[in-house]
């Protein structure tokens, strides 16, 4: 996706992609720590997957950046 100057100058201005960034890495944690506290198989494995989407999400943000620069 293309965004003119204005655009890319709003959205680095207002910090969304890094505090969306931050945001997931930040619950990216606790899932892991969740997961990794939990003794019950299925606790730890809800956990482990939604870390999984969780760094799935970081991946497409992180991308999103480096589309824009």
């Amino acid at each position: 996706m293309q965004y003119n100057d204005t655009e890319k100058k709003k959205i680095f201005d207002e910090g969304m992609l890094t505090r969306s960034m931050v945001e997931t890495e930040v619950a990216l944690k606790k899932c892991q720590l969740y997961a990794d506290m939990a003794s019950d198989p299925s606790v730890k494995s809800f956990f482990k997957d939604q870390a999984k989407g969780l760094e799935d999400a970081l991946d497409f943000i992180r991308k999103g950046l480096s589309d824009l620069v």
